[in-house]
């Protein structure tokens, strides 16, 4: 039984940087393999919008198999972000031609959309928002589980997210022009949302999933439980007692000792961004970025 969760990146055009390149916060932050253990909440802040609720519920493949959409980002992700600018067009193709078909309308009221709203993955307000959870995840999960970073290093995550948000229908008419204007963005949209019977029928699948056939239900409700905001933990009925609380804390500290510390580059990175840094060479070398963690 092969453990890869997505397939390998070939190795790509010499001396091409992809979209951010060596030396990027965008690097340092996505080769940690910790990082896509916010995936889960990620998706549930993503659900918590009834117009993407709607299309995962009626479009995507998530029923037959929870952990499809989930792998998909991964690799969308490890792709868009370390990629050649050739296999990040290609990838960028490939999910355009997965939601050219998901269209649809909502078919109960849910907050302040009215029933027979319609929706379409292309819809810019859809795809910024689904940008947003992106971002804010990786940011918070690399906090998490890696070493704080500073409202400049957050900034400047978000400024070099710019040219891969552009690929997927985030496009400078609606993408927030600063990251204090997207902050601003991302709170107000927190309060307008909320998880109807289709976000809760999809989170209750993927957290009882497997991975590879094994059973990772509790170690799925923590994860999720743990990064979403706490509003719509409430929403989702996820509970957050006082031994889940210790239990996060005990889970949150070892990640960071185990991989931040102890592990070797080889398991601690991500292999597309080993990848990344041959096909650079001496620039990724060079440019790499400081890694406060060690």
């Amino acid at each position: 039984m092969s453990l890869r969760l997505v397939p390998p990146l070939p190795a790509g055009t010499p001396g091409d940087p992809g979209l951010t390149g060596p030396g990027s916060v965008t690097w340092r932050v996505a080769r940690e393999r910790v990082v896509p253990l916010g995936g889960l909440s990620a998706l549930l802040l993503q659900l918590a919008h009834p117009l993407v609720a709607a299309g995962v519920a009626e479009h995507s493949s998530v029923r037959g198999d929870p952990t499809q959409r989930l792998m998909l980002t991964l690799e969308m992700l490890l792709v868009t972000t370390f990629g050649d600018v050739p296999q990040v067009g290609e990838m960028a193709r490939r999910i355009a031609s997965i939601h050219r078909v998901v269209r649809g309308s909502l078919p109960h009221e849910i907050g302040e959309w009215p029933a027979g709203t319609p929706y379409s993955a292309a819809s810019p307000e859809l795809c910024l928002w689904v940008y947003a959870t992106i971002i804010e995840t990786c940011l918070n999960s690399y906090a998490t589980f890696v070493g704080p970073l500073d409202s400049s290093e957050r900034a400047e995550f978000y400024r070099e997210s710019e040219r891969w948000g552009q690929l997927y229908g985030v496009g400078p008419d609606v993408r927030p022009a600063s990251y204090e204007a997207f902050q601003d963005y991302y709170t107000s949209m927190l309060a307008r949302l909320r998880p109807g019977d289709q976000a809760r029928s999809v989170a209750r699948l993927v957290l009882r999933a497997r991975l590879r056939g094994i059973p990772i239900a509790p170690g799925s409700y923590l994860l999720a439980a743990g990064l979403v905001p706490a509003p719509l933990r409430a929403q989702y009925g996820l509970r957050w007692s006082a031994a889940h609380r210790t239990l996060w804390w005990l889970f949150t500290r070892a990640v960071r000792v185990v991989m931040g510390r102890l592990a070797p580059a080889r398991i601690r990175f991500w292999d597309q961004y080993r990848v990344a840094v041959t096909r650079c060479g001496a620039a990724a070398t060079r440019n790499a970025a400081p890694d406060p963690a060690r």
